[in-house]
């Protein structure tokens, strides 16, 4: 009761709990539910870029995902959007930059368009070895701009 007749001290408790509260929420994390399309994703992920890191793996808008890859600081970074226009779980390829839609357009399962089908003819993949392989640097001579 002695704090509510001093103004400045009630100011000062509200300030000191408001401060304490953001401090709070900037240290715990949210709680979240298990994602079962998350974890859908991230194995058609494995499975079509294999030896590939999952960086980083966020579900965005509408059922969509952020995926970022990594293979020997390569990257490859794409939205994963199931659906839209797509029938069940077929997915769009959206790439962030241009190598990223080189590397994606090797392995999508349409010729002209960015794909992942469900059940694809034939799966594509691109290997991490085999993308370091495939660089064409053999020798040190030929890597004098590294």
């Amino acid at each position: 009761m002695h704090i509510l007749r001093f103004p400045i001290r009630r100011f000062g408790a509200g300030l000191f709990t408001l401060a304490a509260a953001f401090a709070l929420s900037l240290n715990v994390p949210i709680p979240s539910m298990p994602d079962p399309d998350q974890a859908r994703v991230l194995d058609e992920v494995s499975d079509r870029l294999p030896g590939w890191r999952v960086r980083q793996l966020h579900a965005t808008w509408e059922g969509a995902y952020t995926v970022v890859t990594t293979c020997a600081g390569r990257q490859i970074g794409f939205q994963f959007v199931p659906g839209h226009g797509l029938p069940g779980h077929d997915a769009w390829l959206q790439p962030n930059d241009e190598y990223s839609r080189d590397r994606l357009r090797t392995i999508s399962d349409h010729w002209r368009h960015l794909v992942w089908y469900e059940t694809p003819t034939l799966v594509n993949t691109l290997s991490c070895s085999d993308e370091i392989a495939g660089t064409g640097r053999t020798s040190m001579a030929e890597r004098r701009h590294d």
